[in-house]
């Protein structure tokens, strides 16, 4: 069995004071290093809920979350975002570049969220990833002349930029046309493949899920089924 990136043991999350609402119902999940995984659910079944849970973006109600072995209970808010920094990427549905910064700029961010600023000295690694990406030539471009697909390859770049051992992947094509889909999945796959990087892919559609080597299905807060594509989504 390989070693844990991050696995949860009995999270919960409640939302509400008065009445809390309980989203999590005791999640038990453990993703390896290396894994390639889809996440799916119905509308509302608590799929982000549960990933900002392992995108430590948010703490559980109760239970334990174990980023790379180190249990990030008891953690201060400053502890739990260098943590972050160092061990997770983020890729969304919508790019969420910052339209004011160059394409560039935008990539070496968070890289810069770790050493308090901006430096010229990340400029390399970040045409590095560009040019992994085949956008090294739109470095000093802005994103309101890259077209969805570009900027979304933009966003895989900025994902990299600390070499993080787990990207966590939130409707990554969803806003995509098919070919450029299929770049940005290809080119998941690829950082997969090379730099065994684990990732987490949230998504409804099934013919990206049967791609991954693995899916979680949640539903209502729990998860409903786990194992291969065949396994959960059927032949």
């Amino acid at each position: 069995m390989k070693e844990a990136i991050v696995e949860l043991r009995e999270v919960r999350k409640s939302f509400g004071e008065e009445r809390p609402v309980e989203i999590l119902h005791g999640i038990d999940l453990r993703i390896g290093r290396g894994e390639f995984v889809a996440l799916i659910g119905p509308s509302g079944s608590g799929k982000s809920t549960l990933l900002n849970q392992i995108g430590l973006l948010d703490r559980p109600t109760s239970g334990e979350i174990s980023l790379e072995g180190k249990n990030i209970t008891g953690l201060d808010d400053t502890e739990v975002t260098r943590l972050r920094g160092q061990t997770l990427g983020f890729i969304f549905q919508f790019h969420h570049l910052i339209p004011a910064l160059k394409v560039a700029e935008n990539v070496m961010l968070p890289a810069a969220v770790l050493k308090g600023g901006l430096d010229a000295a990340l400029r390399p690694r970040a045409l590095e990833l560009l040019d992994a990406v085949g956008l090294k030539d739109t470095a000093d471009q802005y994103p309101r002349e890259l077209s969805g697909g570009m900027r979304q390859r933009v966003a895989i770049a900025r994902a990299l930029m600390n070499a993080p051992p787990l990207i966590l992947a939130d409707e990554p094509t969803g806003n995509l046309d098919t070919q450029s889909s299929d770049r940005v999945f290809e080119l998941l796959r690829r950082q997969h493949t090379e730099k065994e990087t684990s990732f987490l892919i949230v998504t409804h559609d099934d013919s990206l899920a049967a791609r991954c080597d693995r899916v979680i299905r949640i539903v209502d807060g729990s998860i409903d089924a786990d194992g291969s594509p065949s396994e959960v989504l059927g032949d």
